[in-house]
């Protein structure tokens, strides 16, 4: 006893220190066998933890298929169930002369005893386990034989209970090695200023499983899946109290530690600051793209200090520009954002910046079909729910002294345009261009109503195309068999369809002025999506 005593205040491992007890108690009591039972994890079933007198691969097999069940009841209990749950000791003297044993006593016959008695493990006025001896016959368990393994129990309690705190110690030191560890590399990967995606590389590699670092609009900012998943868990990246973005980990909650979860935790706050820092340059960066926009785009500037300025920040603007222009509804700095994401991919780099409410961006010809990249950034913002209903006008390519007057011309059209007309192509010059510019769209609607409103219902009315033929006729220069046969009519028709539009506007095409007015009138038309 004393021996068990000085190996409880040792560093001896529990696992040996239990089954230490175990021989002792046969030694000392003369059992065939002995064992200590602890509850599992989830304290439906009582395992052998100690042991002596049985076979590692016994234990294994019986602790992996026959454990001691915990939940059953009446005759179905085992002993050492029944010493557990009610905190007294059991002996049995010889379990062939109790009468209706359970199932247990199968795994009795199997071990090959006859009389065992079972002693409740006290710690704290708290059951934690039991310790079993048996016998292979008969045996009658006096009071003495009692006292002496109750007092052999006591000493098991206690060495469990200096084992967990030991262990509790131990993964406290692990722990705070662990969190030290973490922060030193994430704290590194701050300085260092490797941002978002050097927070979830670590963090991935700290976890062991996949990171993908996300905005609240669920737009991806670093890291990534293997393999979608619909339930991850996440942690919340907060700055002054308002959720900046998620981090999510590829794992159930449930399946991470604590020091996962504390990674996660501190991962979030470098976020924070990596979040806020590229903020910050972002906004910088932004107010200096907003302001060299607006002074490109208001007459009157200093052409030459403009374009120096702009090379300072990365842009050559010298040759001939086209203008973008783009209205949707939603927030500025989202779309702004996500409009950047987009032309990274551009080389050069379009000048991209909120202007009036609107996206302006001023677009090189060298990189490509200015049109085609707008028809894409429109519907790379609405597929990611960024913008609803958006409306793009592009110019044609003008040098910078000229951008002004693009830009009157673009807003003009957004003025006047049905918020699903899609993309407008300015880019031929027109004379109709000029109307564009007027500062008033209620002014241009009029004048496209009243040019074309009889007409218009004359269309709609009778389910005729008087002013698509009117405008198929201008594209085929006044060339009514070329209408005829776009149209698939007989040239007879285009000429009737263009008495009747002539009767109902009060114009007459073969006048330069009238077929002015028709060819503006159509081009606002097709603007506010009027016919």
């Amino acid at each position: 006893m004393a021996g068990i005593g000085e190996a409880v205040g040792g560093d001896e491992p529990v696992t040996d220190l239990l089954n230490r007890v175990a021989r002792t108690a046969c030694t000392l009591l003369g059992y065939d066998f002995c064992a200590v039972f602890l509850p599992d994890d989830s304290r439906h079933a009582l395992t052998i933890v100690g042991y002596h007198g049985l076979s590692p691969e016994y234990v294994a097999k019986v602790n992996a298929q026959r454990p001691i069940l915990l939940d059953e009841s009446g005759g179905e209990e085992a002993p050492t169930s029944v010493a557990f749950r009610t905190g007294d000791v059991v002996a049995l003297e010889d379990i062939e002369s109790m009468p209706g044993i359970g199932p247990w006593g199968g795994v009795a016959h199997e071990q090959g005893y006859r009389a065992l008695v079972s002693v409740p493990l006290r710690r704290g006025g708290r059951v934690v386990g039991a310790l079993n001896g048996y016998h292979a016959q008969p045996h009658h368990f006096d009071h003495a034989e009692i006292s002496l393994v109750n007092a052999m129990a006591t000493q098991v309690a206690i060495a469990l209970g200096t084992a967990q705190l030991r262990a509790s110690e131990q993964n406290t030191i692990r722990e705070l090695r662990r969190s030290e560890e973490v922060h030193t590399l994430l704290t590194a990967i701050a300085l260092r200023g490797e941002g978002v995606g050097g927070v979830a590389a670590a963090l991935a590699e700290l976890l062991g499983h996949d990171v993908l670092i996300e905005d609240i609009y669920g737009e991806r900012l670093a890291g990534g899946f293997t393999e979608p998943r619909p339930e991850a868990a996440a942690t919340e990246v907060m700055l002054d109290g308002k959720v900046l973005a998620h981090i999510r980990i590829d794992a159930d909650a449930q399946d991470l530690s604590r020091l996962d979860v504390r990674a996660a935790e501190q991962a979030a706050v470098v976020t924070a600051l990596e979040l806020l820092r590229a903020r910050t340059a972002a906004e910088v960066e932004q107010r200096l793209r907003g302001s060299l926009v607006a002074d490109l785009l208001a007459a009157g500037s200093d052409v030459e200090a403009l374009l120096d300025r702009a090379r300072r920040l990365g842009w050559d603007l010298s040759g001939p520009q086209h203008l973008v222009a783009l209205r949707c509804a939603g927030p500025r700095d989202r779309l702004l954002a996500a409009a950047d994401r987009v032309v990274s991919r551009v080389s050069p780099r379009p000048l991209a910046a909120i202007h009036r409410d609107d996206l302006v961006l001023v677009w090189s010809p060298t990189a490509g079909d200015v049109a085609v990249f707008a028809a894409q950034l429109m519907g790379a913002l609405v597929s990611a729910g960024t913008a609803a209903g958006a409306v793009a006008a592009v110019t044609g390519a003008e040098p910078p002294a000229g951008l002004p007057t693009l830009f009157r011309t673009v807003r003009g059209a957004l003025n006047v345009a049905d918020p699903d007309a899609g993309l407008i192509d300015l880019r031929e010059a027109a004379i109709d261009h000029l109307l564009l510019q007027l500062d008033d769209p209620a002014a241009l609607r009029d004048f496209a109503d009243s040019t074309l409103g009889p007409a218009l219902r004359y269309d709609r009315d009778n389910g005729t195309e008087l002013l698509r033929t009117a405008r198929v006729l201008l594209e085929q220069d006044l060339d009514r068999h070329a209408t005829a046969a776009q149209l698939h009519l007989h040239p007879n028709t285009v000429a009737q369809r263009v008495r009747r539009l002539e009767g109902l506007t009060d114009l007459k095409l073969a006048k330069p002025r009238d077929l002015l007015r028709l060819t503006s009138a159509l081009t606002v038309a097709r603007i506010i999506g009027l016919g």
